[in-house]
């Protein structure tokens, strides 16, 4: 499907030596992040209060920050492909280094903040309205976020984006998330004992040290 677009939207899209060529395929896949990770935003947003889950709410401000990382990648695209001036005569590229430090410094930031949402689910566990549609409409946006990964991915080897490449990575870390939230609530349901908070910290560490090893990588 993606290789259908690029065909429709990026001109010459083959060349990819061409500066522009290339910032079509990182707006092309951040226009492409910001309208599905709003949608699934919204999906979650409703899911969560509809079953009382702080884990699944939480989920869902993380799609949130995705798009704020989609719509850097999109203005680093930008602005690295300025023309050489005075101050930079060697061009603008390095905007791109700098900006796959901020998604790596947004996912460090979205792990904290669910670190500290699963320790305070662990000290105040909450009921969780169970509801076997909704979590199969959950268990269907994660096949979205597989779907991110893999065009994100592709498109990073095509150009060789590393702020690309980093937006791939946080797509696996969110399919990581959302199935650790889905386990717990059926675990939570069948079993009545409350594992979110458990399993929110592992899933938030492993987000944390995902966005560390990406930020040293760029450096």
């Amino acid at each position: 499907m993606v290789k259908v677009m690029i065909r429709a939207f990026i001109k010459n899209y083959q060349n990819i030596e061409d500066k522009h060529v290339r910032e079509g395929y990182s707006v092309l896949a951040g226009i492409l992040g910001i309208i599905c990770n709003i949608f699934l935003f919204c999906l979650k947003l409703t899911i969560g209060y509809f079953m009382n889950s702080i884990a699944i709410i939480s989920d869902a401000f993380n799609n949130l920050s995705d798009t704020g990382s989609s719509l850097i990648s999109i203005i680093g695209a930008k602005l690295s492909n300025r023309s050489p001036d005075k101050e930079h005569p060697f061009g603008h590229g390095r905007f791109e280094y700098i900006s796959s430090l901020i998604v790596s410094f947004i996912i460090i930031l979205v792990g904290f903040e669910l670190l500290k949402t699963s320790i305070n689910k662990v000290i105040h566990p909450e009921e969780i309205v169970f509801s076997p549609i909704l979590l199969i409409i959950l268990i269907l946006s994660i096949f979205v976020k597989i779907w991110m990964f893999s065009y994100n991915r592709y498109v990073s080897k095509i150009i060789d984006s590393s702020v690309i490449r980093a937006t791939a990575y946080d797509s696996l870390n969110d399919v990581i998330a959302t199935s650790a939230v889905i386990l717990s609530t059926v675990i939570g349901y069948y079993l009545n004992i409350s594992i979110d908070g458990i399993i929110g910290i592992i899933v938030s560490l492993l987000i944390i040290y995902t966005g560390y090893e990406i930020a040293k990588e760029v450096v």
